[in-house]
């Protein structure tokens, strides 16, 4: 596991989340400016609060991130690409896209592929990174490999594991499986669901994950720090 990571090191890993369905303007309010206190690499957020979010965040140190097709991924494939361009318009910086996983467990791969081409096309357009949700708790581990795949062949910046709304979180052996899929591709991985301490983080980064989204980013780095001390005074 590694474990040579600062503490700075670690929260530009993260993604500090808030998506509940019940989460207020005033809990949203207060994770961005935890993404900002703590410099983490991103905050990830309801598109509703883009507009006034992207006021906490507008240094530029901290990307704004929302979702879109969540956390399902039955919105119609003309209305994700519309809403992710809306979204970066309103200020998103990366935008974490729900895969259609019915059409893709339906075998209609090439509808899934176009609809992340065209999204990512969208995003790149303006700068903005495009994430694709492939939900592995619904998957079986051929079809992590083969929806991967397909999230590279499509364009897009990342494979993200889970939205942490399926019948389970990550598990490490989703974060293997999609790292050997995408193996020299240069494609990145987010690890997300049921991330919640700072070993957990350290495990997923260790199997291969670039970024972690997790709600519990500040119980993270503030674990990690005090492991850090630990194991400098012994």
């Amino acid at each position: 596991m590694k474990t040579n990571l600062s503490k700075g090191e670690l929260a530009k890993r993260i993604d500090h989340t808030i998506l509940k369905p019940n989460a207020d303007w005033i809990r949203v309010k207060q994770v961005c400016e935890e993404a900002v206190n703590y410099n983490f690499r991103g905050c990830c957020i309801p598109p509703i609060y883009l507009k006034r979010a992207k006021e906490i965040v507008s240094t530029g140190k901290v990307r704004l991130v929302t979702v879109v097709g969540f956390p399902l991924g039955y919105s119609l494939g003309e209305v994700k690409v519309a809403e992710v361009e809306r979204c970066i318009q309103q200020g998103a910086d990366d935008v974490d896209m729900v895969m259609s996983i019915s059409l893709f467990k339906s075998g209609e791969t090439d509808i899934v592929r176009k609809e992340i081409e065209k999204a990512a096309e969208i995003a790149h357009s303006y700068g903005a990174a495009l994430k694709v949700i492939i939900e592995t708790s619904l998957l079986t581990p051929s079809e992590i490999v083969k929806a991967s795949e397909l999230v590279v062949s499509a364009g897009a910046d990342f494979v993200k594991t889970n939205t942490g709304f399926g019948t389970r979180g990550v598990a490490p052996s989703d974060v293997m499986l999609i790292k050997k899929a995408t193996a020299y591709s240069g494609i990145k991985i987010k690890a997300a669901g049921g991330i919640r301490t700072a070993l957990d983080a350290l495990l997923y980064i260790s199997l291969g994950a670039d970024v972690i989204g997790t709600s519990s980013g500040v119980k993270i780095i503030n674990e990690y720090d005090s492991l850090l001390s630990t194991v400098q005074q012994s």
